[in-house]
């Protein structure tokens, strides 16, 4: 019995150094949980670009900044609005009468001492649109400026969270007072350990037969800072002696603040929503510092259980619960009749507009492999992104507006999807001037599955590769000497071609032939027989030599059915590639990171794009001239006539067995990529046009009309020439009621016809 006695005194002694030594360490370092955090990409506003005063105030006010009259100095976090007068008067420059008023505003994580040379004000236009930008003062007249970069989400690991660090002097007595009320009214009189909590929960569990816990909120702390949830004696027991050892180590204070800020608030998508700081800003939108009795009180109720007391969810619930911590601190008079009754009326938040919490997580993975990439460790990091979380909204919600319709309204789809099929797409978005990738959606729902199309899937692309057989074209000659042209005739008709003692007998879409048509006509209606024909006649290893050039990563076989896009390659390079023709020839590597600090604030990485000229810009605007025709009457043509009008190019892209369907476009500013298909590999007998197509639409519609309807550069060597209806007929590039009588393309210098 000694020796037993001895052996558990020597074991509780070791327990109780051991675990004060790990609560210690945690604790007194006061960095609760250490997350990387990932920013998103700041708003930012360019001269032209669309934008009205009210439109921009509503980005501002979800972001908490405080709006001041025109006339007060702006401090971090300030914004006002002005009529044309005011807005002339502050920054003392006439404005003229096509301008209407301005917006100004002070980013928060400005330094109090360049508060005033860190101003932004937008001056608008009666048309909706931004026409000058000042920074100041003294003000400077800039091209573009930018929002606050919103903290987007944290990670522990690959588990994602929102939180938000506050000191206890952030947070309303009325907010401390409440959690107390209901969670642990003896919290500033007992040790660590209420057995007069643990005694009533007893004898509660006997008489009504209803679960009750004794847990102080220093029990709860260890149980969801240094511990597990899963109900063992050994569990239960480090939470006995921590709880105590804690009590011993550090005031109340110290506690509270700590519990308040990890403590579990709920789920905003994949994001676990910790501490009180983040559950202000998901369920009122608000500071901590801001929230009222009604609020405080409904945190209170929210924390005995985030799922069974959610607001959004099960508003009758939250009520109820509400009601009892107002009557619990009525009962220990921290608040009066009166100012119960008054919070106990007051109405449940609404649920926020959350913007892309069902795929935001794919860009973030996207961000975890570049760094992994770059071999630089994200833990601890604070990542700011490119992700523009409007467009990103706006691309979740086309795709999945358009599978959803598919899956209801194709017959074959929706046959598919009544066996368990689920129809998955891709979204891909890149910043043709930055090289800056601001939309990464890589599957319908990241809760749903984590696999990353838009990153990892390596699918056919059919005739999305078409375009670097007419560009390979375009830099070389034919077989009599004389340079290929858009006007240059092809061949389509149906014919075998040998290779390596095999033969191979391309098929157009709908086996129809055109006979002899123009390059850029073949292009447009996306003609196999006349593409597959030019890629043999200027070489399959050219063809290789130049998508690589321009972007393509994966290997290529030199194979006559890679004219046609018979091949793997991953969305991001279709990306990389399709920005390099959008930017006549200049290639910028693509990032989805602008910048990453680590904890004392130096920064580990800074995107560079790394520019350089693959090609020369004339042939690349020859091209993009070619693609254009794409949209304006091939097999994109859908796309002005549903709205979406501004000068763009792109190619569909359909392969062979209707398993991947693809559009790649751009205008001179974003380059976007969109794939439809099952993972399975499952036909879907979907082309790129009723695959891809409608998803880009939707998308440019709301987010590419933000940008001026400017055309592309044209470059000094070349020169635009519009084919009238009788060149068009001697073309034979009339074949089709919607064909149009005159075409604009652009040709090299010295090769114009």
């Amino acid at each position: 019995m000694t020796l037993a006695i001895i052996a558990g005194l020597g074991f509780a002694t070791y327990s109780y150094f051991s675990l004060e030594k790990e609560m210690t360490q945690k604790l007194e370092s006061k960095r609760f949980i250490v997350p990387t955090e990932y920013y998103a990409g700041p708003r930012v506003f360019s001269a032209r670009n669309s934008g009205s005063p009210d439109g921009i105030e509503s980005l501002f006010t979800k972001q908490n900044f405080r709006r001041r009259d025109y006339d007060q100095r702006l401090l971090q976090g300030d914004y006002f609005i002005a009529d044309r007068e005011q807005c002339s008067a502050r920054l003392q420059l006439p404005l003229d009468e096509n301008q209407i008023g301005c917006f100004a505003w002070v980013n928060k994580d400005i330094s109090t001492a360049k508060v005033d040379s860190s101003m932004q004000i937008l001056v608008f236009q009666n048309d909706s649109t931004i026409s000058k930008i000042y920074i100041g003062a003294p003000f400077q007249e800039v091209a573009s400026v930018f929002g606050e970069a919103p903290l987007l989400a944290q990670y522990i690991g690959n588990e994602p969270l929102m939180q938000k660090t506050v000191t206890l002097g952030e947070v309303p007595p009325t907010c401390s007072n409440a959690i107390m009320a209901i969670e642990d009214a003896q919290f500033l009189e007992h040790g660590g350990i209420s057995f007069k909590g643990i005694l009533r929960a007893l004898v509660r569990n006997i008489t009504t037969g209803r679960k009750e816990g004794g847990s102080t909120i220093t029990q709860q702390l260890v149980k969801n800072y240094f511990l597990t949830s899963e109900r063992t004696l050994k569990r239960k027991y480090q939470e006995f002696i921590m709880s105590i050892l804690l009590e011993s180590r550090f005031n109340k204070d110290e506690i509270l603040e700590t519990y308040l800020n990890v403590i579990y608030m709920g789920q905003n998508g994949s994001f676990q929503v910790r501490g009180y700081g983040s559950a202000a800003r998901y369920y009122f939108n608000k500071e901590v510092s801001d929230l009222d009795l009604s609020e405080c009180s409904l945190l209170a109720a929210i924390v005995n259980s985030p799922g069974l007391y959610n607001p959004f969810k099960k508003p009758a619930n939250a009520e109820r619960r509400r009601h009892l911590v107002l009557d619990k601190m009525k009962g220990l008079n921290f608040i009066s009749d009166s100012q119960m009754t008054e919070a106990d009326n007051k109405p449940l938040p609404r649920a926020p507009v959350t913007l892309a919490t069902e795929t935001a997580p794919y860009y973030l993975d996207a961000v975890r492999k570049q760094m992994e990439a770059l071999k630089v460790p994200v833990e601890g990091l604070r990542i700011y992104t490119a992700l523009d979380l409007e467009s990103q909204q706006a691309a979740q919600e086309s795709l999945s507006n358009h599978l959803n319709n598919l899956e209801k309204t194709n017959k074959h789809i929706k046959g598919l999807k009544e066996k368990g099929n689920n129809l998955e797409g891709i979204v891909l978005v890149g910043d043709n001037r930055t090289g800056l990738v601001t939309v990464v959606v890589g599957g319908r729902n990241y809760r749903m599955t984590q696999f990353n199309r838009a990153i990892d899937g390596h699918r056919q692309v059919g005739s999305t590769m078409k375009p670097f057989v007419y560009l390979t074209a375009l830099m070389n000659e034919t077989s009599e000497g004389k340079p290929y042209t858009p006007m240059t005739l092809l061949n389509d008709e149906k014919q075998s071609i040998k290779f390596e003692g095999q033969n191979w007998a391309p098929e157009n879409y709908g086996k129809k032939y055109y006979g002899m048509v123009p390059m850029f006509y073949a292009l447009k209606n996306s003609m196999n027989a006349a593409t597959a024909n030019l890629g043999m006649n200027v070489g399959i290893g050219n063809i290789v030599d130049v998508a690589h050039k321009f972007g393509v990563e994966s290997e290529l076989k030199p194979f006559p059915s890679l004219t046609l896009g018979a091949f793997e390659m991953y969305p991001r390079e279709v990306l990389q590639s399709y920005m390099t023709i959008a930017n006549l020839g200049l290639r910028k590597d693509i990032s989805f990171v602008r910048k990453a600090l680590n904890a004392e604030g130096a920064e580990v990485f800074t995107f560079n794009p790394n520019d350089r000229q693959v090609e020369d810009p004339a042939i690349v605007a020859s091209l993009i001239s070619m693609m254009k025709q794409v949209i304006i009457s091939g097999s994109a043509r859908a796309i002005p006539l549903n709205g979406f009008t501004n000068p763009a190019a792109g190619k569909t892209g359909t392969t062979n067995d209707n398993k991947d369907a693809w559009f790649s476009g751009f205008t001179p500013y974003l380059t976007t990529i969109v794939w439809v298909g099952y993972d399975n590999n499952l036909q879907h007998k979907l082309t790129g046009s009723s695959g891809g197509v409608p998803v880009w639409t939707d998308f440019m519609k709301r987010i590419g009309s933000r940008f001026p309807a400017d055309d592309f550069t044209l470059p000094e060597d070349a020169v635009k020439v519009v084919l009238d209806e009788e060149t068009l007929k001697a073309l034979n590039a009339l074949q089709a009621p919607f064909d149009p009588t005159s075409v604009e393309l652009v040709f090299k210098k010295g090769t114009e016809p």
